[in-house]
C-alpha cells in the first residue's frame, strides 16, 4: 500500500491518476471520494484494479497518453515506474500536460546509492542485475537523490519534497545507524527516493474536497 508515499498527498485531491497502478492497491490509502484513474500494461493486474474501482487505461503510458485528458488531474502517482522508462524526461514533460494548473506529482524511484548496492560495487566489484530491488533487470535508468532532483527541476517541476525513503518498519533501525552512515551520507540507508513536486505554484487548489 506504500503508506510512506501516501503521506505525501496534499489535501484530498479529487481527480487522481496513477501510472503503473498494478492491481490498484495504492488506492486503499485514499479514504475520500475521488475519480481514480490507473494506467497499467498488464491485463490481469488491470482487471483487478478495475474491480477495485479504478478507471483503467490498459497499456504503457506512451500507449495511452493521447486518451488521457489534458489539464484534468489534481494528483499523479508514479511509484517505482520512472526507472523502467527509456526516456523519463519525456514522460515528465508529457505528464505536466495531464495535470491541472497547480497539480502535484508524487512517487518514488530506487536509490542507486543504497548501501548493499555500494557494497557489492566497491567491495565485491560487482554490478549484478537481479529479479528485484535497486538492480532489477527491468530497470533502464538509475538515480541518486541529487540526480533525480536535477531531473525534476530540469523537467519544469517545483520540488516540495525529495528525500530518502523506505518501509516504516525499518525506521528505528535506520535512525540507529545514522551515526555510522553520516560520513558518506545517510541516504545510503534507504532503498528508495520519495518525491513530491508541483507543476506550478498557485494559491488556489482545484477539485479539492
Amino acid at each position: 500500500m506504500r503508506p510512506e508515499i501516501a503521506r505525501l498527498i496534499l489535501g484530498k485531491p479529487y481527480y487522481i491518476l496513477e501510472i503503473g497502478c498494478g492491481c490498484g492497491r495504492f488506492k486503499e490509502n485514499i479514504t475520500w471520494d475521488c475519480e481514480y484513474h490507473g494506467v497499467e500494461p498488464f491485463t490481469n493486474a488491470a482487471e483487478k484494479a478495475a474491480a477495485s474501482g479504478l478507471v483503467m487505461h490498459i497499456g504503457t503510458y506512451d500507449e495511452v497518453k493521447d486518451k488521457l485528458p489534458d489539464g484534468k488531474f489534481d494528483l499523479v502517482i508514479a511509484n517505482d515506474v520512472i526507472e523502467h522508462m527509456q526516456d523519463p524526461w519525456s514522460f515528465l514533460e508529457s505528464i505536466k500536460s495531464k495535470l491541472c494548473e497547480d497539480g502535484t506529482i508524487i512517487g518514488s524511484v530506487p536509490n542507486v546509492r543504497y548501501i548493499t548496492n555500494l557494497w557489492n560495487l566497491l567491495v565485491h566489484r560487482n554490478w549484478q542485475y537481479t529479479q528485484a530491488g535497486v538492480l532489477d533487470s527491468t530497470h533502464l535508468r538509475f538515480f541518486t537523490l541529487r540526480s533525480f532532483k536535477s531531473v525534476l527541476t530540469n523537467s519544469g517541476f517545483d520540488i516540495d519534497i525529495i528525500k530518502p525513503s523506505g518501509p516504516d518498519k525499518y525506521a528505528l533501525l535506520k535512525k540507529f545507524l545514522y551515526p555510522f552512515a553520516f560520513p558518506i551520507g545517510t541516504d545510503v540507508l534507504y532503498m528508495q527516493i520519495a518525491f513530491r513536486a508541483q507543476k506550478l505554484s498557485s494559491p488556489a487548489n482545484h477539485h479539492l474536497v
